[in-house]
């Protein structure tokens, strides 16, 4: 039997919970998959075994330990920095270990972890990328070209066969962590010039913890727009019943997985066109895009599809066959055995 270990951090991710389903389904088809988090256990996870990290070169002698006492076939590491510091762990072990380095986003390298990647590019057989944006820029941080695969992330498109919520009110929402990357303010803006300038009966509701939540919270009270916009609790379903568009106002992203999981409930999207997104979004068919930080544009694209009931139609029916076709979790878990069947 062959061993593997799924490596990625203990902090829920969009990430974590794709490694998840790969190890669930490898450990189906008989491999002996052994889950290893980085650093903590915050999930809802309980078999993972944690490699501590109070810093970086404890994690580094810690992670080539259990290498040397366990021997895997294979690696599969997840995010950046971790895949760094696995591979670095790999090194120090010694051991000829196969190794997978799967890339979820466009991540900011420095110039000290772009050169230990291309150091490290003896010791990666694979780099699996979640889009072809992800893919782009990951060769730009100098890695053998020859080695990437694209592989799209994937869902289970029957969870999301929902019957929407009866409500008066046009709703819009958005459900992400509240970050300057997520960008709620932008949508927040757009939603306040819709109220106060053009007079709209229109409501958003947001979901999800961050940094900047509190800040936005400030904002829609400081702006008297508390009755128009709304902060709640729960997980993507209990949001998107609710709504009648959804938008991601995003600053960059690999391939988020939240506008499938819109498009799979046949809710139409918005969305910023950066990388990662204008993969899933094709303008005017399966969605529509908008510049980033552009209230305005946001504000236009919302209303487009609030008073364009035969253009929001269209873009539900597009877009709900367009991520069944591609953003699948069967293709993904398909791809991804299949280049693991390669290697080993």
């Amino acid at each position: 039997m062959k061993k593997i270990f799924n490596i990625v951090s203990g902090n829920p991710s969009g990430a974590l919970n794709i490694s998840m389903e790969i190890s669930e389904y490898l450990k189906q088809c008989g491999f002996d998959v052994i889950d290893i988090f980085r650093k903590y256990n915050k999930t809802k996870y309980k078999n993972a075994i944690v490699i501590k990290d109070k810093c970086t070169i404890d994690y580094i002698i810690s992670l080539s330990s259990f290498i040397k006492d366990n021997n895997p076939d294979l690696i599969i590491v997840h995010g950046y920095s971790t895949h760094i510091w696995t591979k670095l762990a790999v090194a120090y072990s010694g051991k000829n270990v196969k190794l997978i380095h799967v890339e979820h986003n466009t991540e900011k390298y420095t110039f000290f972890r772009r050169y230990l990647t291309q150091k490290l590019d003896k010791y990666t057989n694979k780099y699996i990328c979640v889009s072809k944006g992800v893919a782009n820029h990951l060769i730009k941080q100098g890695i053998d070209k020859s080695k990437v695969k694209v592989i799209y992330n994937g869902i289970d498109i029957k969870k999301f066969n929902l019957i929407k919520e009866k409500h008066d009110i046009f709703t819009v929402g958005m459900v992400a962590r509240f970050s300057k990357q997520k960008d709620q303010m932008t949508l927040i803006k757009a939603i306040e010039y819709l109220v106060k300038e053009k007079n709209e009966k229109i409501k958003l509701l947001l979901m999800g913890e961050g940094k900047t939540k509190k800040r936005c919270k400030e904002y829609v009270k400081e702006h008297n727009i508390e009755d128009y916009i709304k902060f709640i609790d729960g997980n993507f379903k209990d949001l998107i019943l609710k709504t009648d568009i959804f938008v991601l106002s995003t600053h960059y992203e690999g391939l988020p997985l939240v506008i499938c999981e819109a498009m799979a409930s046949k809710t139409p999207v918005i969305g910023t066109d950066v990388i990662g997104v204008n993969e899933i979004i094709i303008d005017n068919e399966t969605g529509l895009l908008v510049r980033e930080n552009d209230v305005i544009d946001l504000a236009d694209k919302i209303m487009e599809l609030k008073k364009k009931k035969l253009k929001k139609e269209e873009i539900e029916n597009k877009s709900y066959g367009w991520v069944l076709k591609n953003f699948n979790k069967k293709q993904m878990i398909i791809n991804y055995k299949s280049m693991i069947k390669k290697l080993l």
